[in-house]
């Protein structure tokens, strides 16, 4: 199996800065007061939200509409985010209200920069991948939690006990740094990552959604990430909830990494690949596995304290769903270079209907499972609805009008 060359570079620094994410989280726990780490979760967390509504998947569109220049794109990109991101201050504000933050103002404030710093980076990235070297677009992924993680550390030691200024500051400068990849790639001169060779043309690749619809896919999308943690937490209790989510983040990079570093790579390429998407998705199957088996292992041998024996139950049912986005994620480029990219949002937020009905059934119903029944059960679900997306996508790609 042959990959884009540019694929492992953007792995491994998919890899360096998911490293760099847990080094700041031990930063925060290790040198910051409870309150203060409470305070800039918050805020990051609305600026998050912000961002990624702003957005509305204008990294996304930005690398399938290879019949715009990059620098023409951007620009589109850029004025519908900055536009969304103005209309949603309203909502900013009412989320920073209901955090129940002092100096309100202050906080919106922040959570302001930080959006428009995130924004920044997010769209910086799809960027350099068409315009700027790999090299340029490993670092330009790489760097900011790097730099975001050494800040805090920096502070941290000096002013113990820092407040959560500092841990905004710290975040503000890594997302400032990667911002500053719309400048480099703009002006970039080095070889881009969409020279490869064994590629077939994809003449009809584009994004072809309305923005109405992106932004409504992506809507679906944070509403379920949400509802995930506050209905776990509501149903289970926190820990619970800290299973959960801990296993999430841990394997969910492999599908992360798989989008970043091949289909992302293929739409910057604006080309389709003879290898099949398919033998993409079982290795991050198979590496999602292996890391399922190395929690498992760390939790029986007593790696892990005694608190997270409950973590156990949650293994398989997340590495199965987790396994399943694997396959997706290789897929992901298809519905852009079929001209399906709206029938696949459609799809997309069907799941995450899906989803929510699982989370919400038990109080539908009026029935309490425990944790890990609930937990199979929505892992299982999203399994199965995960392949169907996937083998869908993978039908149109062998039987439709556009295969190879």
């Amino acid at each position: 199996m042959k990959l884009p060359r540019a694929s492992l570079p953007i792995a491994l620094a998919s890899a360096v800065s998911l490293g760099a994410q847990v080094a700041f989280s031990l930063v925060m726990l290790r040198l910051f007061a409870p309150q203060a780490v409470g305070e800039f979760s918050v805020i990051s967390q609305i600026a998050f939200f912000w961002m990624t509504l702003a957005l509305a998947q204008s990294p996304l569109k930005l690398l399938a509409d290879m019949h715009l220049p990059a620098v023409q794109a951007l620009r589109a990109a850029l004025g519908e985010s900055l536009k969304r991101w103005t209309l949603l201050l309203p909502l900013a504000w009412l989320g920073v209200v209901l955090s129940g933050l002092l100096q309100a103002t202050q906080v919106l404030a922040w959570a302001a920069l930080l959006a428009l710093l995130q924004l920044g980076w997010y769209l910086a990235q799809p960027l350099t991948l068409r315009r700027a070297s790999t090299r340029s677009t490993a670092w330009g992924r790489a760097l900011p939690p790097v730099v975001a993680a050494a800040v805090a550390g920096a502070v941290g030691m000096k002013w113990p006990q820092a407040g959560s200024t500092s841990l905004l500051l710290a975040a503000a400068a890594g997302y400032a740094v990667g911002a500053l990849w719309l400048l480099q790639a703009r002006n970039s001169d080095g070889v881009p990552v969409n020279k490869d060779a064994g590629l077939t043309p994809a003449p009809t690749q584009a994004d072809n959604r309305s923005a109405f619809l992106r932004l409504m896919h992506t809507s679906a999308d944070a509403l379920t990430g949400v509802a995930l943690v506050l209905v776990w937490q509501r149903s289970h209790g926190a820990a619970q909830a800290g299973y959960l989510t801990a296993l999430l983040r841990v394997l969910g990079f492999v599908p992360a990494t798989i989008h970043a570093a091949w289909a992302q790579v293929l739409l910057a390429q604006g080309a389709r690949r003879h290898t099949s998407p398919l033998w993409v998705g079982l290795l991050g199957a198979a590496a999602t596995a292996a890391l399922g088996l190395i929690c498992m292992a760390a939790v029986q041998l007593q790696w892990l304290t005694a608190s997270w024996s409950g973590l156990l139950p949650y293994v398989i049912p997340v590495a199965l769903w987790q396994a399943s986005a694997c396959m997706l994620a290789a897929c992901s480029h298809l519905p852009f270079q079929q001209g399906r990219a709206s029938a696949f949002s459609y799809a997309a937020i069907g799941f995450d209907a899906l989803q929510l009905l699982v989370l919400l059934a038990p109080w539908l119903v009026g029935y309490s499972p425990d944790a890990a029944t609930h937990a199979a059960w929505l892992g299982g679900v999203s399994t199965l609805a995960l392949l169907g997306l996937s083998s869908w996508l993978l039908g149109k790609r062998q039987f439709g009008s556009d295969s190879n």
